[in-house]
């Protein structure tokens, strides 16, 4: 991996310093193209297009959101494709980061390219129906982060749920770690008194507190491959990041999604239209929601159904041939193999 410009969490929070906003606390659509069609281009794009110089790649694929990408393919002469991140953001986002994109060009003195193709990371039929993207569409399975076997870290080890209970795996993801949020959930949970263990994950020092002898279990758990806590639970109450929604949705596992910002709306917003998922943005109700969805077996039903579409798509293998094909024609044979 080649590092060039800030990470992501950092680059938020000097433009929140510098605004006093910043995507992850204001998802306004002005906010959100500012940051990301403006700021990122201003702050990262030369730097990328240096460290790609020296490598040079014979093509450049940016997920929806990033527009540094682009600057790239067209410093450098190659194919330029997207792959979805997530479903399509909303029309006003989509004005807004449109006029972004038009005015930091301008003042770049940049024509971008157009887009090759689209890959489908996130599933095409996820999407809403209205939502339309330019260019050549290749589909893909989509699957989530796994464990490479040599990484040295060890794999969570978690207990047998006992005959009854039902394992919930709770997740704030790795942004909107609030100890205040977390604890609210918590306490909404446990007074349910669900017959439930809550697999909880605990990242930036954010962790759920454990009470001795509470009718719902905790066990806390470092940061680690998403499949390795999604294949064993029943239920997933997450705050509706990208990376979580999309992993229950492809191994069938019902969501209860609490929306805190960024893309967590629209995320929520497909996954209750996929039939996988149940909206609660309290904090405080989240304990009778998760209750009424672990009572009702039709949502977990048509979670399992959403994942087996997601399963007859082609293998990542395939939408990779197809991206070099295409690649090839454009630059008359000349992409190197592999």
């Amino acid at each position: 991996m080649l590092s060039a410009g800030l990470p992501t969490l950092e680059a938020m929070q000097v433009m929140r310093r510098q605004t006093g906003v910043s995507p992850a606390t204001e998802p306004r659509p002005d906010v959100i193209a500012e940051y990301f069609a403006v700021r990122r281009v201003g702050n990262d794009a030369d730097d990328a297009v240096r460290v790609a110089r020296a490598w040079q790649p014979d093509v450049v694929v940016s997920e929806s959101s990033d527009h540094v990408g682009p600057y790239v393919a067209e410093a450098l002469s190659v194919p330029f494709f997207r792959h979805t991140y997530g479903p399509e953001r909303s029309e006003a986002v989509r004005i807004a980061m449109a006029a972004a994109v038009d005015r930091a060009s301008r003042d770049r003195g940049v024509v971008l390219p157009a887009v090759t193709a689209w890959i489908d990371a996130y599933p095409s039929f996820l999407e809403d129906a209205a939502t339309q993207r330019p260019g050549q569409r290749i589909s893909m399975r989509p699957e989530p982060h796994r464990r490479h076997p040599s990484a040295a870290d060890e794999v969570v080890d978690l207990p047998e749920a006992a005959d009854g209970r039902r394992r919930v795996l709770v997740t704030m993801g790795t942004v909107f770690t609030d100890q205040h949020l977390l604890d609210r959930v918590i306490a909404s949970i446990r007074a349910t008194d669900l017959a439930a263990d809550l697999v909880v994950t605990a990242v930036n020092g954010v962790g759920a507190v454990i009470e001795p002898g509470s009718a719902v279990t905790v066990l806390n758990v470092p940061f680690r491959a998403l499949t390795e806590l999604l294949d064993a639970v029943d239920v997933v109450v997450t705050v509706g990041g990208a990376g979580t929604v999309l992993g229950a949705l492809t191994l069938g596992v019902p969501m209860v999604v609490m929306p805190q910002g960024a893309d967590h709306e629209v995320n929520a917003a497909r996954a209750v239209a996929a039939g996988s998922a149940l909206v609660e943005r309290d904090p405080v109700a989240i304990g009778p929601v998760l209750r009424r969805l672990l009572q009702d077996d039709r949502m977990a039903l048509s979670a399992r159904w959403t994942a087996a579409r997601i399963g007859d798509l082609p293998p990542v293998t395939d939408a990779l041939a197809r991206l070099e094909a295409l690649s090839t024609d454009l630059a008359g044979g000349a992409v190197r193999a592999g």
